[in-house]
């Protein structure tokens, strides 16, 4: 007899749940449709309105519905938003501790891969968003400027290649990790040499040399790992000396 272990019993408001969410993300309840009120999707599931307060509780925690408020409102299908990704994304780095090299890594695999697209893929919009997004990095004598100006531009070539499911990963973390949060790390030397790294791969990408924006970018995000890692060990060094 094949061995067996415990058989779980879903509940009412979890099956109504997954039904309504399968519906909302094959597109039978289209973005923005009013889905029924409690008492109606009570009457045709069977369950009492707590169960389907509850299994709308649970849609609206998964991003899949939301609240419409005034005199036509009412629950609104609401088909998996960037932010609610960017959310998942969060939750699954912080619960299981993801390592800051770990997370290098990822960025290691994908920026150079997504300039590779951007430079196969991108428009004439994607351009100009690039070229103003480098204008802004290049003018930007802040370091607190210069952080946010750097991570626009690497949201742009992100979009510039075209391909969601990996701008939603992109921007779900690569936000915080180009803002390393060293004292001093952003130097005016560290600023020109972003910046020329940076025009070098947006050439590329707007020549349409996808080896070329591959292999800068590769460069790039080695060097910035290795800074970042440098400075990480110089700042627990003077800490330890001052404890």
């Amino acid at each position: 007899m094949a061995q067996l272990g415990p058989i779980r019993i879903q509940k009412g408001f979890e099956s109504l749940a997954e039904a309504l969410a399968e519906q909302i993300l094959t597109g039978k309840i289209k973005a923005g449709e009013l889905l029924p009120n409690e008492r109606d999707l009570g009457e045709v599931s069977g369950l009492s309105r707590g169960s389907v307060r509850e299994a709308l509780r649970v849609l609206e925690a998964q991003g899949l519905v939301s609240t419409k408020l005034g005199r036509n409102g009412g629950r609104v299908a609401s088909p998996a938003a960037d932010e609610t990704f960017r959310r998942s994304i969060d939750f699954f780095i912080r619960g299981q501790r993801i390592s800051l090299a770990v997370m290098m890594e990822t960025v290691e695999v994908l920026e150079p891969n997504l300039a590779q697209l951007a430079a196969k893929n991108r428009d004439d919009a994607d351009i100009e968003r690039l070229r103003a997004a480098s204008k802004k990095l290049r003018e930007t004598s802040t370091p607190g400027r210069f952080v946010n100006a750097n991570v626009k531009w690497h949201s742009e070539m992100a979009k510039a290649s075209h391909n969601p499911l990996l701008i939603a990963i992109h921007d779900s973390f690569g936000p915080e990790l180009l803002n390393p949060r060293i004292a001093g790390f952003i130097s005016p030397e560290i600023r020109a040499s972003v910046v020329h790294a940076v025009e070098r791969i947006e050439l590329a990408i707007v020549e349409g040399d996808t080896e070329a924006a591959r292999r800068r970018m590769a460069r790039l995000v080695e060097a910035y790992r290795t800074s970042v890692e440098a400075a990480s060990a110089r700042a627990a060094s003077k800490a330890s000396a001052i404890e």
